[in-house]
């Protein structure tokens, strides 16, 4: 089959490669580097603009002629979700379809089926236009339900980019402000633990199912606290499962997603799960790491074989160990000056992925969840001793930004 890949992921290349398909691999000129790795991997290789433009990757495809006819289209890259989607659909290829994508995408779409199918989430409401003043501000909330504190966010990002937590009117107003194109999503803010689901569905049915829960809500990552999740066993947490369970399937029926790879994210305990966003992709950081350890799927590779049609390969089940990770944080302003070996040596660490070189200027994690100079994934033999180990890589990452030289020193 000759399948478009829309943005350039090895998983899903390695994927493709090993059942036989043809590849086609259209990628923003951000990822150049990403692409030179997998060229000879593929058959063809096309820029494109933007991710989001269907314009862009439908021409993309003209431009490679001739080809062979496409027979499925697929991303793991949020911004393309919907634009892949319609190029599948105007190539009759197999892929989501644009009303899936819309659903998993635009935060506004998937709440207004959640609240018609009775699922549990937070009160909302879409800000359509930019607030001119607090005024305005003051009179938008009279006409809601909604009450500070608020998350203001946009309708179809990722990665919790240009997310604020707002407390008063002025906040509010700014938070609106700087959105681009001032349309907004607008919820009340949700106390309590924040969880992720994350799996395939096939045919309506959970065919791969993993829970994790963040040791803080992902809003913390804008105060500097890194990402850090834990995945729960699925053999010694059989009730956070079912109930885990029920909730995500409700989900994504009412989303009409029925074949696909899911990243569900939610708050509260199990019983009184609230369903925050879902995406119809895999999970970010290191979450195909973990699905691999704990419930035996490669979630990247199985993201393109639930479209394809191919057998997702599988193994057993964790049963005993308790595995997590967490982004390796950042020191902004700073240069890195963490090394894998070192973090290699902390008791549980058992792989260590470096993202950034060492030298190189740290950005600020209040930019984006995902951002940090690399991820450790660790084990152990219960929760409390995986979060331990977490909790280690942390400080001792924190304790080597002490040292590190200033990004002014470089020049």
């Amino acid at each position: 089959m000759h399948v478009v890949l829309v943005g350039p992921r090895a998983e899903i290349v390695r994927g493709l490669r090993a059942d036989g398909h043809e590849i086609t691999l259209l990628y923003e000129p951000g990822h150049r580097e990403r692409v030179a790795v997998l060229a000879d991997q593929v058959e063809r290789i096309c820029a494109v603009d933007s991710y989001r433009k269907v314009e862009s990757l439908w021409s993309a495809v003209h431009h490679l002629e001739p080809m062979n006819p496409i027979g499925a289209v697929v991303t793991t890259t949020e911004w393309a979700v919907v634009a892949a989607a319609v190029l599948g659909q105007l190539a009759g290829a197999r892929s989501l379809t644009p009303a899936q994508a819309l659903a998993c995408r635009d935060k506004g779409v998937q709440k207004k089926k959640w609240n018609a199918a009775g699922i549990p989430t937070a009160s909302w409401r879409v800000l359509c236009n930019s607030l001119a003043s607090e005024a305005e501000a003051e009179s938008w909330l009279a006409e809601s339900d909604l009450r500070f504190p608020l998350v203001v966010k946009p309708l179809a990002e990722g990665a919790s980019k240009s997310v604020k937590v707002v407390r008063e009117l002025d906040e509010f107003v700014t938070a609106a402000d700087s959105i681009d194109g001032g349309r907004a999503m607008v919820e009340q803010f949700v106390e309590g633990r924040e969880w992720h689901f994350d799996g395939i569905v096939e045919n309506g049915k959970l065919s791969a199912f993993m829970v994790s829960r963040y040791s803080e809500p992902l809003l913390c990552t804008k105060y500097g606290k890194p990402i850090r999740s834990i995945a729960l066993t699925p053999a010694l947490n059989p009730d956070v499962y079912d109930s885990a369970a029920d909730l995500t399937l409700r989900a994504l029926h009412a989303l009409g997603l029925t074949t696909g790879v899911f990243h569900l994210e939610a708050f509260g305990e199990p019983g009184t799960f609230v369903a925050s966003e879902l995406a119809c992709r895999p999970g970010g950081g290191i979450v195909g790491e973990m699905t691999q350890r704990v419930i035996g799927v490669d979630i990247y590779e199985a993201s393109a074989r639930v479209i394809t049609g191919d057998p997702i390969p599988r193994w057993a089940e964790e049963t005993e160990l308790t595995h997590g990770w967490t982004i390796l944080p950042t020191a902004p302003g700073k240069l890195n000056n963490v090394e894998a070996e070192e973090i290699m040596k902390i008791p549980g660490v058992d792989k260590v992925i470096m993202r950034l070189e060492r030298g190189s200027a740290m950005r600020n994690m209040a930019e984006a969840s995902t951002l940090g100079v690399g991820c450790a994934a660790v084990k152990g033999r219960s929760v409390a001793e995986c979060q331990r180990a977490i909790d280690a890589v942390v400080a001792a990452v924190e304790r080597i930004h002490e040292n590190a030289p200033l990004e002014a020193a470089q020049t």
